[in-house]
């Protein structure tokens, strides 16, 4: 009797070890497996120009998709295991269907339309023969109360044109005073609540544990992001506007980001002309165990649960 027990038990061990290896090899495939991303755009001068196309997959391509926007038109398709789901191109192939089958049935056969007048003309007469001479007094004393009155004598176009035209110029001025109404009272109200709220900003602002837990997400988020940088990027851009000011603007801020994108790309501003052009291409992957581990550390600090709390707290 004890040895069947203890192979009971055995039994039963070795079960709750092989479900938890299958757990934990589950949740290292899910956390390790990287979703691959691939970015694609392109432009020339004009919006009508833009393309671009982003593709996916994840665990294996278990999970995949693809969006593209082209001729102004945004279409997608995903497919989750052997569910697909998508937009813009299967709405295309349901109305070619649609096209297909009539052209299939041929048109309709129009001596049906003429077949049928006869035979509601002979239903008509039946009734008539059928019915007394009561009912045809009363359907005559329908007829003459149907007929139409005398219709009144109504404005030229051009006024009816013009009196619209005043009616709804009219009706936009005053939705858009009401807006304006609106706005300006919802502005008011948001700094009278910002107002009460000053004092206690500015001592949440002060407070060295929040200050500490600011720091302390600035610097994750940092490395967050450095773990998120594509391993391939390609990039072209030629930009120029009709005032050489607003150009070196731009090239100035550019240049702010540059240091960070310097080795992938090319930038040439055009100070006589005006123009956009370009070319994108990125390649990267991005894992769950970054994120899980990003997301971690800052739970484990204090001050990032303590200052949490208090936004909650300064939130009611």
């Amino acid at each position: 009797m004890l040895h069947i027990i203890l192979l009971i038990l055995k039994i039963l061990g070795l079960l709750i070890l092989g479900i938890l290896g299958l757990i934990i090899l589950l949740t290292a495939i899910v956390l390790l497996a990287p979703a691959v991303y691939c970015l694609e755009a392109s432009g020339k001068d004009t919006p009508e120009s833009l393309r671009g196309r982003l593709k996916f997959y994840w665990l294996f391509r278990l999970i995949s998709g693809e969006m593209r926007y082209e001729d102004g038109g945004l279409a997608w398709r995903m497919r989750a295991g052997w569910k697909k789901f998508g937009s813009g191109m299967e709405e295309n192939e349901d109305v070619i269907s649609d096209k297909t089958d009539r052209d299939e049935t041929g048109p309709v056969p129009k001596h049906s339309e003429k077949t049928e007048e006869p035979q509601k003309s002979e239903t008509e007469k039946s009734g008539l023969q059928e019915s007394g001479p009561q009912e045809i007094q009363t359907q005559k004393s329908r007829s003459q109360e149907s007929r139409p009155q005398p219709v009144q004598i109504k404005d030229s176009p051009e006024k009816a044109r013009k009196r619209k035209q005043k009616q709804s110029l009219y009706e936009r001025l005053k939705g858009f005073w009401e807006k304006i109404k609106y706005t300006f009272q919802k502005i008011c109200d948001n700094i009278r609540a910002l107002g009460k709220k000053k004092e206690r900003l500015a001592a949440f602002v002060r407070n060295e544990v929040h200050k500490s837990a600011f720091f302390k997400a600035m610097r994750e988020l940092r490395r967050f992001l450095k773990t998120l940088r594509p391993r391939k990027a390609e990039g072209y851009v030629e930009f120029g506007f009709t005032d050489p000011a607003v150009t070196g603007y731009v090239l100035a801020l550019i240049s702010m980001i540059y240091p960070f994108i310097g080795e992938c790309t090319e930038i040439r501003p055009d100070f006589e002309h005006r123009l956009l052009r370009g070319r994108i291409s990125v390649k990267g992957r991005i894992r769950a165990v970054h994120i899980a581990a990003f997301a971690l550390r800052l739970l484990a600090d204090k001050n990032v649960r303590t200052t949490y709390r208090h936004i909650r707290k300064f939130k009611r």
